[in-house]
């Protein structure tokens, strides 16, 4: 997200390319304030692409309905990295920076006052905090430094346990071995600021995170009791708002059951105690209700067809055909929103050997899976693991990607495949072991459509599996971010950078010295080698793997070029390993209903945007 960037919301996009391709000169719709480039590269008129839209002047009041098939992981600022909890959190809290929503490299203040201070050669970071900013009821008093220090260093308490904390907030001093007490490297100056000192030069890096939700304050005196549960009741049961909206609460706090019913609905009001004129946020919606469940199907001609309401996570395929055809102002495919890929675990079972790595990324037809989700208007074939319009793709390889025999046939090459599988020890070109591998996707179309594909795919090579669809934020929260659960493949995991640097692409999700032991996001243990002792792992000191050390040289690079280049060899690298196997570099498609003004944040794969969007007929 990152953004703000999290994993991925599959929960099912499609058309099939040839059916678009038979609809795309019938369409006489005319192109509205979104943007769209020209011509794809096989003639297709592309879709909306969400840019140029106009964020000022929109009409204050009325409700949202959203639609999600998914349901959320977690609303806990200092846990969230979803892209379907992102949407809810960003409106309900604040942190120190945000992306506008037409802007994905560049962040503004939030609850900063003004542009961060980086001083003593990149090693300190100061940020001045808004006065007089209050958190919602029941805490109902002004956030001060304490609250914004107490919410980061929360990010380290295992009862939290923040995916993200190591990869970026490691930087700090003794942000390594933190555990939820007191960080030496977050010192509050004053009441209005807080000073952040870092292990490093890595200042400019660092403002970076600043725009995630670990960086929103939360008050300590409601939230420590809380934290010493085991996993933490804030968020679950709990939640105090500094954002324009809030769930709706009791007097005491408790939003479960009233403001959120997992797996049915959520509702979200206007803060009492937000200041329009603290926030660079309209905040036009009186309300917004969240239906969750149901027919992705169903959902997508509910929101073409009908009034105030939008689908949340990703269309179903006949639902993109029909919104491309005939509902062509109400359907945004924003590019460069992430990518896909395959997870394989690399600590245990088969996939320990790169060979078999290798042969099955060969035998996977990578085309069947990007039609099953709507051709190029939707997707662009996946070649490696940077993705357009990301600092370091050209130099990784661009759209081709690296020219290696098992990347080179996007629809698969079965003696390719064989020639692996003989490498890795099974003289017949085929897996003759006992093991059965673990196999977890995503239920709803079409993601359930791309894991039966990688299924069917590891069953041509002879692997026996044990195939399990759930839904996406248990897939994630239960399974592939479990490494305990060893789940030997996840087909339908993904990833958007957390803001514009391609060391969010790549260190969070495939860095060893990054695995945490819930909310992980190296769902393919890539260099578990390096997973830290304090983490759950057993490295305690010592060489890194080669992997993890060009990470660690690319994460002391300075300037824009030099980080592109340098991360994009990890790129290559990773490739090499074939750590996981990229099918589709994303276009995330996002409909609404035709009396929607919708917002689409370009830098959170164009998702609704709840705090500058607004109803045309309010």
């Amino acid at each position: 997200m990152k953004w703000r960037f999290k994993r991925l919301a599959l929960a099912g996009v499609t058309c099939s390319l040839a059916l678009v391709v038979a609809a795309c000169g019938s369409s006489s719709s005319k192109t509205s304030s979104s943007g769209a480039s020209s011509t794809s590269s096989n003639g297709l008129k592309p879709a909306l692409d969400g840019s140029n839209q106009t964020l000022t002047g929109g009409k204050k009041g009325g409700t949202l309905t959203v639609y999600n098939h998914e349901d959320f992981e977690h609303l806990d600022p200092g846990q969230a990295y979803f892209v379907i909890d992102y949407e809810a959190v960003y409106a309900t809290q604040r942190p120190l920076y945000i992306f506008p929503p037409n802007d994905s490299q560049h962040v503004i203040p939030d609850m900063a006052s003004g542009p961060p201070q980086i001083t003593n050669g990149g090693k300190t970071v100061t940020v001045n905090i808004r006065p007089n900013v209050k958190f919602g009821p029941p805490v109902n008093r002004a956030v001060t430094c304490s609250d914004v220090k107490y919410a980061i260093e929360r990010g380290a308490n295992p009862n939290v346990g923040n995916a993200y904390f190591p990869a970026y907030f490691a930087y700090l001093q003794g942000g390594s071995t933190a555990t939820g007490g007191p960080i030496p490297g977050i010192v509050c100056t004053s009441p209005t600021q807080i000073v952040f000192h870092l292990t490093g030069p890595y200042g400019t890096f660092f403002v970076g995170a600043l725009s995630l939700p670990l960086s929103a304050a939360v008050p300590k005196e409601f939230v420590q009791p809380l934290d010493n549960q085991k996993p933490t009741a804030y968020g679950a049961k709990y939640l105090v708002a500094t954002g324009p909206y809030m769930f709706k609460s009791d007097s005491k706090g408790v939003f479960l059951g009233i403001g959120y019913q997992p797996g049915k609905s959520a509702t979200l009001v206007r803060n009492p105690n937000w200041n329009a004129s603290t926030d660079p946020r309209p905040a036009y919606l009186n309300q917004i209700n969240i239906n969750i469940g149901g027919d992705p199907n169903v959902i997508g001609r509910q929101v073409l067809t009908g009034s105030d309401t939008v689908q949340n996570d990703t269309p179903a395929d006949a639902i993109v055909k029909l919104a491309y055809q005939n509902y062509y102002n109400q359907l945004v495919a924003v590019p460069g929103s992430g990518d896909r890929y395959v997870g394989l675990n690399e600590q245990h079972g088969p996939f320990t050997n790169i060979n078999t790595r290798k042969a099955f990324w060969a035998a996977l037809d990578r085309e069947a899976m990007i039609k099953a989700r709507g051709g190029e208007v939707v997707e662009q074939l996946g070649t490696h693991f940077i993705y357009p319009g990301s600092a370091g793709y050209d130099q990784a390889g661009g759209a081709s990607g690296p020219s290696v025999d098992y990347n080179n046939y996007p629809t698969g090459n079965m003696s390719v495949a064989a020639k692996y599988m003989k490498a890795a020890g099974y003289p017949s070109g085929k897996y003759t072991g006992s093991y059965v591998l673990k196999v977890v996707g995503s239920t709803g179309d079409p993601a359930d459509k791309d894991a039966a594909i990688v299924n069917q795919t590891l069953q041509s090579l002879g692997f026996k599996t044990n195939f399990t669809l759930v839904d996406q934020s248990v897939m994630y929260s239960k399974y592939c971010g479990v490494p305990k659960q060893q789940i030997d493949v996840c087909p339908n995991v993904g990833w958007i950078r957390d803001w514009y640097d391609p060391q969010t692409l790549l260190d969070p999700t495939f860095a060893g010295y990054n695995i945490v032991p819930t909310n992980n996001s190296n769902w393919g243990m890539v260099s578990w080698q390096d997973w830290p002792k304090a983490n759950g792992g057993t490295y305690t000191s010592g060489p890194l793997t080669p992997i993890d050390q060009a990470m660690k040289t690319a994460e002391t690079s300075v300037g824009d070029a030099n980080r592109a280049s340098a991360w994009a060899k990890v790129d290559q690298m990773l490739v090499g390993d074939a750590v996981a196997v990229p099918w589709a570099f994303d276009k995330q498609p996002n409909i609404a209903a035709k009396d929607v003004n919708g917002i689409n944040d370009l830098w959170n794969e164009g998702s609704w945007d709840y705090s500058w969007m607004w109803l045309k007929n309010a």
